[in-house]
């Protein structure tokens, strides 16, 4: 299917995606049907581990999936996952399926990260309870059965956008040491800047293509709070001053998706402060296609990468 920006073209599988979207927003109670056939590819994982995590008197939850027997005895990767949902939606039994998905195809163990929501708790306090749990999994790593020096960050869209801002906040602090960051289609900045891929896959009167702009600015408001400053390389990594120290990263974004540019760009720019950067464009694709890795062959393909980056990049020694 033919797309409003030049060059570019739905693939069949992401065009059946967008209009099964349409119908469950049209007829909610399409939802139930769906849900039934993702039910029957539930993947299953070895063992899961609730914990919560305190500080002061806030306690931050954080789910954390075991893939195999083997991952209980030996050292294993551990990937910190942070889910997206546009910074107002989400949690970690809406993202279960998922995490043990990463778990499984990953070979890594995977501890999934409950943080506050807008508009009721705006930013910083995503980050604030993200850094809370990253921390308290690099200071547990070994008993968890990784490496301190064996945690990957990985986030998509707006989990994409708390996962870079982990890196630069880790970075500030001095700890803890993050082996690398992978990031799906991330938002990286929330200036308005008219980058191609806002400009025409928001605007189609047509069709949408997962994210809509009346979503991205009820994101925007609900975030960013009445104080705070789009510049904060916090909110916009974008602005962020950029050096080798950050972690390598593997960054994937989709052609036909409003996200695309900005992920693209900050790649750029990370390899350009002379990070090891890994950037793949699906061609045809769109966002959240990792979420519907049972139907679309890019989320099964940037899960094999994922999992290869993440076993290169993990030091597991204890």
């Amino acid at each position: 299917m033919s797309t409003p920006e030049p060059g570019t073209c739905l693939k069949q599988d992401a065009y059946r995606i967008l209009q099964i979207i349409e119908n469950i927003r049209a007829n909610p109670l399409e939802k139930k049907k769906y849900d039934k056939i993702f039910d029957l590819v539930k993947p299953k994982v070895y063992h899961v581990l609730d914990t919560v995590i305190r500080e002061d008197s806030l306690g931050v939850p954080l789910r954390i999936y075991y893939p195999n027997k083997k991952s209980m005895r030996e050292t294993y990767p551990i990937v910190f996952y942070i889910h997206g949902g546009a910074f107002m939606y989400g949690d970690i039994e809406k993202y279960d399926l998922l995490a043990k998905k990463i778990s499984l195809a990953t070979k890594s163990i995977v501890s999934s990260v409950e943080y506050r929501l807008a508009p009721d708790h705006p930013f910083p306090a995503a980050i604030d309870d993200s850094y809370c749990a990253l921390e308290w999994v690099a200071n547990h790593a070994e008993d968890l059965g990784g490496s301190k020096n064996g945690i990957c960050v990985m986030g998509s869209s707006a989990g994409g956008n708390i996962a870079t801002v982990l890196t630069l906040k880790s970075r500030e602090k001095g700890y803890p040491n993050i082996a690398c960051q992978v990031l799906y289609y991330p938002c990286t900045t929330f200036e308005e800047t008219e980058f191609p891929s806002r400009l025409f896959f928001l605007c189609d009167s047509t069709r949408s293509y997962m994210l809509t702009e009346e979503v991205l600015r009820k994101c925007r408001t609900a975030y960013l709070g009445p104080n705070s400053d789009i510049h904060d390389p916090f909110l916009s990594p974008l602005a962020a001053k950029l050096d080798s120290e950050l972690p390598p990263a593997l960054i994937f974004t989709a052609q036909c998706d409003p996200l695309r540019d900005e992920a693209k760009l900050y790649a750029r720019e990370l390899a350009k402060a002379g990070v090891e950067v890994n950037y793949t464009e699906y061609e045809g694709s769109i966002h959240g296609f990792l979420s519907f890795y049972m139907v679309l062959d890019e989320g099964k393909k940037s899960l094999r990468e994922s999992r290869d980056f993440i076993h290169d990049h993990a030091d597991l020694q204890k």
